[in-house]
């Protein structure tokens, strides 16, 4: 089985996620993209040194745009070059020229495989992405709340002394600050989250810890990488091996006119099914305001 990813953008976080791809084995062939040829050969010798210790078989070629046009998945990752802020609008600006190259190029090729973004703000870039290319909805979508999501189980396990993997909750809206914790659909080990009897303060700070998680390793080391860099090898392995597994992925929301973050099944053939969160009045508030902020960023391009 040919296993082709290609990987726009090789910085901390394309470079994390190439080294997860080959450490799982998930890739027999890995074509990196980046604008520092130097920067990006280098990490090819130091990935096919890590390939002898991996015990792994895999073809790894640098800013063949062909090639790249040839992968199964490609992941954006493209990153802003001189941000020292979280400002999402700096980063746009700073990441828009490269996605519109992009674009550009699956759209004169017209790209049949998958594209999956992980570029900051993600869900106006997968939006813009898509428009640009022209490639269906369906096999352009982006990282969305799916790592925002896992930092929610984490923080409920630690408060809840439950295991992670035993809490079924997401985050919902944008992938950024009008996100929210949607408590309403949620079930800790088969429970509902209503019958847990979490106070609001506790919601609140759980809340606010999440939505912080990523500033507060962005300060302490200036990126985030490992996460959303293993997120991402999981993203691809679901689309590898159509195992339909459920993320909540950044998609296209017909209601909303906008791409935002929902459960959604996804396979080798990019989204499968969607499925809507049951949500209080209040909850649906905050992602009808999510999805007003995700528009009026789209409109600004």
């Amino acid at each position: 089985m040919n296993r082709h990813i290609a990987i726009v953008g090789f910085g901390r976080v394309g470079s994390a996620l190439g080294y997860t791809l080959i450490n799982k084995g998930l890739v027999s062939h890995l074509t990196i993209i980046d604008t520092n040829s130097v920067k990006a050969t280098s990490h090819a010798l130091d990935l096919q040194d890590a390939l002898i210790a991996l015990n792994q078989d895999v073809s790894i070629t640098v800013n063949d745009t062909e090639d790249m046009l040839k992968a199964d998945i490609i992941v954006v990752a493209i990153g802003p070059a001189n941000i020292t802020s979280l400002d999402r609008l700096d980063e746009f600006h700073s990441n828009n020229v490269g996605i519109q190259a992009l674009a550009e190029t699956l759209k004169e090729a017209q790209y049949p495989g998958i594209v999956l973004n992980i570029t900051n703000p993600c869900d106006v870039i997968t939006q813009v992405l898509q428009a640009a290319s022209g490639l269906p909805k369906s096999r352009v979508f982006g990282t969305g709340t799916t790592l925002d999501s896992l930092r929610l189980q984490r923080l409920l396990g630690d408060h809840l002394e439950l295991n992670p993997g035993d809490i079924d909750g997401y985050m919902a809206g944008e992938h950024g600050d009008s996100q929210f914790v949607a408590w309403s659909p949620m079930r800790m080990a088969g429970v509902s989250a209503e019958q847990w009897n979490i106070s609001d303060d506790d919601k609140a700070r759980i809340e606010f810890d999440v939505m912080q998680s990523g500033a507060v390793i962005y300060n302490g080391k200036g990126c985030t990488e490992f996460g959303i860099g293993a997120m991402a090898a999981n993203i691809c392995q679901a689309i590898l091996y159509d195992s339909q597994k459920v993320y909540s992925v950044s998609v296209y929301d017909e209601t909303a006119q906008c791409y935002i973050s929902h459960p959604t099944q996804v396979g080798k053939m990019g989204l499968g099914k969607r499925f809507t969160l049951t949500l209080n009045d209040k909850e649906q508030a905050r992602f009808e305001q999510s999805a007003q902020i995700i528009r009026q960023y789209v409109a600004m391009v």
